[in-house]
């Protein structure tokens, strides 16, 4: 089946995948292993959702007109050490895999025992590929060693039918509107928006928002400090449909210096701040039970690994064009551009 990809032009874009054909691989490596596998990708967006809200810090003035409009780009980087997964976790084998460790046991009471290994789960070793990963590896599993129905079984090696799902993507890019409306008493705010979009039926509706705020304390000083400095504080949103929630938040310090010359201005800035995010991802599964089939929906949240990041970078301002790009040093870096017209 055809991987389904949602861009929302001019504004969102993402190469995150949600199709069935993902949904599949994640059944079969359901359990704690299916969290190790996607963790990569949850991190990445995380990170992506709070890269580009600052590239300037506001004038310390009582009252402006500046005026900011445009689209960042952000692109979070996947690292070696995130291509690879190994874990402890629970995990359910299905009527094969139960199958391949019963081998041996004598005939008459195999059935019983396959029955018996389908009907729970297990704390296992797994490693392999994430999702990020190669797709000439596969995810493992090594069966432990226990006693069913009187027999002793020994540990064996499970190799499920799960590579990696996007090998050839080496950073997760993604694109937002951002409106920034200032200044009073030193304080600008951000914003980011889209309408409620309906994918399609399969996936249902888009919904984005974020906001934030910077504030310059430079206002309240008897002296005029040697570069603009600010406090921000900027969270946001976005679900499709109930397959995928994601959240995310950003507090940090910031400061800038704008040198002028004639028709254009050079910005440079940097900041620390720290961050969270946290994805909720739900798909559905079909568990094989000794009883038959059995249908279930798995859920659960995930925190995105990114707690404290370092930016720099350069903004230039050009008549009414307003650019910028900066780096940002974290547990996954990424890179983070805009382009917006400015009044």
């Amino acid at each position: 089946m055809k991987k389904v990809f949602f861009f929302v032009l001019f504004f969102v874009s993402s190469s995150l995948v949600f199709s069935q054909s993902l949904d599949e691989t994640l059944a079969k490596i359901t359990g704690d292993a299916s969290k190790s596998y996607v963790s990569p990708i949850i991190s990445a967006f995380g990170s992506n959702l709070n890269t580009g809200w600052v590239h300037r810090s506001p004038q310390a003035k009582v009252f402006g007109i500046d005026i900011e409009f445009g689209v960042v780009g952000m692109a979070t980087f996947f690292s070696d050490e995130s291509k690879t997964f190994s874990s402890r976790g629970f995990f359910r084998f299905d009527s094969s895999q139960a199958a391949n460790i019963a081998a041996g046991i004598s005939p008459a009471i195999r059935n019983a025992v396959i029955d018996s290994i389908r009907s729970r789960d297990f704390m296992v070793e797994i490693s392999g590929p994430t999702i990020v990963g190669s797709k000439n590896d596969s995810v493992r599993v090594i069966s432990p060693g226990s006693v069913i129905n009187g027999q002793t079984l020994g540990k064996k090696t499970i190799v499920l039918p799960v590579t990696g799902y996007l090998e050839e993507l080496p950073a997760l890019p993604l694109f937002a509107p951002q409106l920034t409306l200032g200044t009073v008493y030193g304080t600008q705010v951000a914003f980011r928006y889209l309408p409620s979009i309906k994918l399609n039926d399969d996936l249902g509706d888009f919904k984005y928002f974020g906001f934030g705020v910077q504030h310059n304390p430079g206002m309240w000083t008897p002296f005029e400090l040697p570069v603009d400095v600010s406090i921000g504080y900027f969270t946001q949103s976005m679900e499709v449909g109930k397959t995928f929630k994601a959240s995310s938040s950003l507090f940090g310090l910031y400061a800038s210096k704008k040198l002028s010359f004639l028709i254009f201005a050079i910005e440079p800035y940097a900041g620390f701040s720290f961050e969270s995010s946290s994805v909720e991802v739900k798909y559905d599964v079909v568990f094989d039970l000794p009883t038959g089939d059995f249908n279930s929906t798995i859920s659960y949240k995930l925190d995105g690994e990114n707690k404290t990041r370092f930016t720099i970078g350069t903004n230039l301002k050009l008549l009414f064009l307003n650019l910028n790009v900066d780096y940002n040093f974290a547990k996954y870096n990424s890179v983070g551009f805009g382009v917006n017209f400015r009044i």
